[in-house]
């Protein structure tokens, strides 16, 4: 026979199992929708404020048209792709060393798109006029990317800007 002590025990904690049910299964569909947004952008740069030699404490800034890639309608040529405009964004950098003709270089770039505006943050050292690819953090955003944080690759080319992020919201 059950006392009505245990009984009471029992109760309690089947009360407080089924109670809590529904916020575990919900906390567990946050942790399933872990999609990561692949944005990929070309970036043709139309202002470059930076000096001829540039010297730590340089300061400058950078204003791009964005472009993404599209593929064409034509069914015949699939592997056909066009850029189609994604917006605009600029470029704030100030640099922080230089070494054997290499920069440093903190920037802070905002990508202006027809979703809303991504923040990206990165150190990246590179020799000007040469082609170089670095690390970028994705650090805010607004519109569909108000909560986004992640990652990707920035690389340099002349006038030329290409970024592959990994957005997480």
């Amino acid at each position: 026979m059950i006392t009505s002590a245990v009984r009471g025990v029992v109760v309690t904690a089947l009360t407080t199992t089924l109670a809590l049910l529904p916020s575990l299964a919900q906390a567990e569909e946050k942790d399933k929708d872990n999609d990561i947004e692949r944005v990929e952008l070309t970036g043709v740069s139309w202002l470059d404020t930076s000096p001829r030699e540039i010297r730590p404490g340089d300061s400058w800034v950078t204003y791009l048209d964005l472009y993404s890639e599209k593929k064409a309608k034509n069914t015949k040529k699939s592997d056909r792709k066009s850029l189609e405009r994604a917006g605009d964004g600029q470029s704030e950098c100030s640099a922080v060393s230089r070494h054997h003709g290499a920069v440093t270089a903190q920037c802070t770039r905002t990508l202006r798109l027809k979703k809303g505006t991504l923040t990206l943050s990165d150190m990246i050292t590179y020799v000007p006029h040469k082609r170089v690819t670095a690390k970028t953090a994705i650090t805010g955003g607004t519109g569909h990317y108000r909560s986004a944080y992640g990652d990707g690759y920035i690389t340099l080319d002349g006038r030329h800007v290409h970024l592959e992020l990994n957005v997480d919201e």
